[in-house]
C-alpha cells in the first residue's frame, strides 16, 4: 500500500488523487482533433467555391474608394491588414475597427512581426465599430462568418458589400476564419499574418484588374 493510500485509510475524507492515464490522454487528444476536423470540414470542402465566388463578385463591383477592415478587438488582425491594404491602395482610404474597446495599442508580438514585414504599427490605436464608419466604407472586410452576419444584421449592410477575409486566401486552411493571435505565440501571429498577406494579394490583383470601372 502506498503512503497516499495509507493516508486515505487513516483519514477517509482525504480526496482521491487522479492518476493520469497516458492512453486515455491520447484518446482524448485524438477525439478532440477528430471533432475539430469534422466541424471544419465544410470550410475545407467549400473553400475553392467560395474563393472563386468572391473573386467574381469583386471583379464586377466598382473599385472601392473606402475600405473598412474589422476584427474582434482591432488590435491584431485588422490593424495589420489595414496597413497592408493602405500601402497597396494609394488611391483608396483604408480604416479599421473592432467590436470591443477603443484607443488600445497593438500587442508587442504584433509590433515585432509587423516590423519584420516592413510595417510600423507603433502609433496605431484601436477604434470601435460604429454605424458611421460602416456606412463610410464601400467595402467591409471581416475575419469570420459570424462577424459578417452581425454587421449585415445590426448595421443593415448589404451582403455584397461584406467580404470574409479567409475567402480571399487562395490556399485552403483548416478553417474559414482568420485565427485571432491575441495572447498566442509568435508562430500564431506569423501564421495569421501570412494568411492576411495572401488575402491582401488576392484583393489587390482582382481590384487592380477592375481599376477602370
Amino acid at each position: 500500500m502506498t503512503h497516499s493510500a495509507d493516508a486515505r485509510v487513516a483519514n477517509p475524507s482525504l480526496p482521491r488523487v487522479a492518476v493520469a492515464d497516458p492512453a486515455a490522454k491520447r484518446m482524448r487528444a485524438a477525439l478532440k482533433a477528430a471533432y475539430h476536423s469534422a466541424r471544419n470540414l465544410p470550410d475545407r470542402i467549400l473553400h475553392s467555391r467560395r474563393h472563386a465566388a468572391v473573386r467574381r463578385r469583386l471583379s464586377r463591383m466598382r473599385r472601392p474608394r473606402s475600405i473598412l477592415v474589422v476584427c474582434h478587438g482591432n488590435v491584431c488582425r485588422s490593424p495589420y491588414l489595414h496597413a497592408v491594404l493602405q500601402r497597396a491602395f494609394s488611391d483608396a482610404a483604408v480604416s479599421s475597427a473592432g467590436f470591443i474597446g477603443r484607443d488600445r495599442p497593438v500587442p508587442t508580438l504584433s509590433l515585432e512581426v509587423s516590423a519584420r514585414r516592413g510595417i510600423d504599427l507603433s502609433h496605431f490605436r484601436s477604434r470601435a465599430l460604429t454605424l458611421a464608419n460602416v456606412q463610410w466604407a464601400d467595402l467591409v472586410i471581416v475575419m469570420d462568418a459570424g462577424q459578417a452576419r452581425y454587421i449585415e444584421r445590426v448595421f443593415l449592410v448589404r451582403p455584397e458589400k461584406v467580404v470574409i477575409a479567409g475567402d480571399l486566401d487562395p490556399a485552403a486552411s483548416p478553417t474559414r476564419a482568420i485565427r485571432d493571435p491575441w495572447m498566442q505565440s509568435v508562430h500564431v501571429f506569423e501564421s495569421s499574418f501570412d494568411r492576411l498577406d495572401r488575402c491582401a494579394a488576392t484583393l489587390v490583383t482582382v481590384l487592380s484588374r477592375g481599376a477602370g470601372h
